[in-house]
């Protein structure tokens, strides 16, 4: 009779131990990628918050932004706010379960909408230019927040054909030099129309 050598339950352990550690990678990421939201609905997955939680990671230092995010119908919003700064950035993860178009964009984006809805808060909003580099749209203003000039930018950018980044950010216009920075880090490809 032969003894067994010490090693090959060391072996063993470890083979498990590698094979428990691929079984939980493989569960993972089979729930980050699961498409759990149905076509006609608002809801959202596990992905899509993740997704708008990595938006603009590294861009707004946590000294000067406050950083929030929700969950709603058809979006995830994450913002960012500086008081100090007198600043406010927002991200919309915008959920078209359905599939979305350019022309859904269009509509979306429209001055109908920027006006009635997206840009409600603000007094005196002037569109002072829009345009496009690839995918990517911009669209910028300016207008007034209690009685300070701002300078407003919304970008949209489509992420596959089901989902949007629409990212605010809206800057005291006295802080353009500041602003067009942060612009520069969040969508280098068209940080401001020309």
């Amino acid at each position: 009779m032969t003894a067994q050598p010490k090693s090959i339950p060391l072996i063993l352990a470890i083979l498990i131990g590698i094979l428990f550690l691929l079984i939980v990678a493989v569960g993972a990421t089979a729930l980050m990628v699961s498409e759990s939201t149905q076509c006609g609905t608002g809801g959202s997955s596990f992905l899509d918050v993740w997704r708008a939680q990595s938006f603009g990671l590294g861009v707004f230092s946590e000294k000067e932004w406050q950083k929030s995010y929700s969950v709603k119908p058809y979006r995830v919003q994450v913002v960012w706010d500086s008081p100090d700064l007198s600043s406010i950035a927002t991200l919309e993860y915008l959920l078209f379960n359905c599939g979305t178009t350019s022309a859904d964009l269009d509509t979306y984006y429209s001055d109908e909408n920027f006006h009635n809805i997206i840009l409600a808060d603000y007094q005196d909003v002037q569109k002072t230019s829009a345009c496009r580099a690839g995918d990517t749209r911009l669209y910028q203003f300016t207008a007034k927040f209690e009685n300070t000039d701002y300078l407003l930018w919304q970008w949209a950018k489509p992420d596959g054909d089901k989902r949007v980044f629409g990212f605010f950010m809206a800057v005291p216009a006295q802080s353009r030099l500041s602003g067009l920075g942060y612009a520069e880090k969040v969508f280098p490809e068209l940080t401001t129309c020309p």
